[in-house]
Formats: C-alpha cells, structure tokens, sequence
C-alpha cells in the first residue's frame, strides 16, 4: 500500500462528516459497495457524511470509492506526496486532530486539512 493510501485509510476525516456533509456521485457512477446512496429533489446523487462505508478499518469501498472520493486531497496528502512531510508525520497529525474538539479541532481541520 503506498504512503497515501495509507494517511487516507488512517484518517478518514472526509469521510466521517468532519470536512464535507456529502460526497457527490456523477450521473452514470455506479454505487460503491457497503455505502448508501441519497438522492436530491432534483435526482444528483450523493453519499451522506459520515459515511456508511466508513469502518474502523478506514473505508470499506477503498478501491471502488467514487470519484469525488478519489479525486479530494486534503492539504495534508499533499504536503505528504510533496515529501513536506513523513508518513509518520502525517499520522501524527492525523490522531491529534482526532483527539481535538471544539475551536481547537476546528482550527487544525482549516489548517491541516483545508476546511474552509
């Protein structure tokens, strides 16, 4: 598993509602396994945040996530793939973020992860 696969398995911020509410799907995408679907008044698809999928583990559907999913890079990945930071590194933000609450969570997931 390469060192990106390895940050997003761990951390899974974009997929437990704590970035975005809601990955969207294109018309013809097919349904990832494991994830449920949810459908706008004017019939766009969507994946729910947190996201069904999403395991202990990290995502159930890793290999078969949608391509909104494939395509997001947090500002994290990037510096990680840009060699700014180690895997080891990133991990660490990973789980301290994950122990942060309230501003200082929020604060972290603007500068770390690029929640706006």
């Amino acid at each position: 598993m390469s060192d990106a696969s390895t940050l997003c398995q761990a951390c899974g911020l974009c997929c437990d509602g704590s970035l975005f509410s809601r990955a969207p799907l294109r018309p013809d995408e097919p349904a990832p396994p494991l994830a449920t679907i949810s459908t706008t008044v004017y019939g766009a698809r969507y994946l729910t945040q947190p996201c069904s999928a999403l395991g202990p583990s990290g995502c159930g559907c890793y290999a078969q996530r949608p391509l909104a999913c494939r395509g997001f890079e947090c500002l994290l990945l990037t510096a990680l793939t840009a060699d700014e930071v180690s895997l080891p590194e990133a991990l660490a933000v990973v789980d301290r973020v994950k122990s942060q609450s309230g501003p200082e969570r929020a604060e972290s997931l603007r500068f770390h992860f690029g929640r706006r």
